[in-house]
């Protein structure tokens, strides 16, 4: 059987598979307005949007030593935070997922009313508020912390309660902790969860860990190292994988071999398997996904798509679709495929896709 119809079969027997498994995510929350920046207007034309990023850096540049304004267009204002949008994901897919982040206190924003009835929240402080301006090659994601740059793991312990946490945590299958860099205590919280609670319960049966640092490149060389030994800590209590966007693969490479990155995505991705001790390494971009595990490479290819209809939070959706297929009991290869079809489907319709969906994807 090879890998797609192994991927049919697994998607076809979801339900089954998926019975009794459990997620458990933390610990951002974020409300998004995605938004397009306009270059000019005029008669003939309309609104016109800067197209690209170097067009946007060009005209920004531009005008240097002056003063300007620049006006957006909102298209929408949704939930956001790469813990949330992965994990509606995920409950879309037909797993249940507590959620243990900044939704809002004391009682939830409306924004993640919104967050599939499969996701439970357990909401600790008041969520940060990004602006995505989105162009089609990328976006630029501008944060307002608010509260959760005050935010520990005591915070959290004191909010939900650590007897909750305990059962929430070490009931999960699969524990995903996301978006490191945009919480400044994350240190704190991942440490806390290992101390008091992790390395203080019985676990029946090795759990799956699942790590994305997000952009790190605020965050000094020895946070990232302290990060990264954290993730090895959890790997003592199961499988440990990091996903990493090329950006970030680049700046772990500087941060632990002291050298600029190699152009070559598979012997960077090989060299930091090596001085990384975890299960699986994952990194990926527009052109081309890679996971790395102690069998070797795999690689998959994900479809081009011009002009998508949203790219905020596509990454997202990829771990989503990754973690979807290692709760099925898929392989590397065939999780990046569904992987890199779970972010392709989300950007062209906007939605994350179901098991449904992804099985017209892949014509099962």
């Amino acid at each position: 059987m090879d890998v797609k119809q192994q991927i049919i079969k697994a998607l076809h027997n979801a339900p089954a598979l998926l019975a009794d498994k459990k997620v458990a995510a933390g610990f951002d929350g974020f409300v998004d307005s995605i938004v397009k920046v306009v270059n000019y207007k005029s008669e003939d034309e309309g609104t016109v949007f800067f197209k690209n990023i170097s067009e946007f850096g060009g005209y920004i540049s531009g005008k240097s030593g002056s003063g300007f304004s620049l006006e957006s267009e909102e298209l929408v204002q949704k939930l956001g935070g790469n813990m949330p949008i992965m994990a509606s994901a995920l409950a879309g897919m037909g797993i249940g997922v507590n959620c243990v982040g900044a939704f809002g206190v004391p009682t939830i924003a409306p924004a993640f009313t919104g967050m599939h009835a499969n996701c439970r929240l357990h909401s600790y402080t008041n969520p940060g508020f990004t602006t995505a301006m989105e162009f089609n090659d990328g976006k630029i994601m501008l944060a307002q912390m608010t509260d959760l740059n005050n935010s520990d793991w005591e915070t959290i312990k004191q909010a939900v309660g650590i007897y909750k946490l305990c059962e929430i945590f070490t009931n999960a299958t699969l524990i995903s902790l996301v978006n490191w860099s945009e919480l400044d205590h994350s240190n704190s919280m991942w440490q806390g969860l290992l101390d008091d609670v992790l390395n203080n319960s019985i676990i029946k049966q090795s759990q799956q860990f699942f790590f994305d640092l997000s952009d790190c490149s605020k965050r000094s060389a020895e946070a990232i190292a302290s990060a990264i030994k954290l993730i090895e800590q959890f790997g003592k209590r199961g499988k440990v994988t990091l996903s990493l966007n090329r950006n970030e693969a680049n700046i772990l490479y500087k941060t632990f071999t002291g050298s600029n990155p190699v152009e070559d995505i598979t012997s960077l991705g090989d060299k930091l398997f090596d001085v990384i001790d975890i299960h699986t390494l994952i990194i990926h971009n527009s052109k081309i996904s890679i996971a790395r595990d102690e069998t070797g490479v795999h690689k998959s290819l994900p479809g081009f798509i011009e002009n998508p209809k949203i790219s905020t939070g596509a990454g997202d959706n990829f771990n989503a679709g990754y973690c979807l297929a290692v709760l099925l009991g898929l392989n590397a290869e065939a999780a990046l495929m569904v992987a890199n079809a779970t972010s392709n489907i989300y950007m062209n319709s906007g939605e994350s896709p179901g098991a449904k969906e992804l099985l017209e994807y892949f014509g099962g």
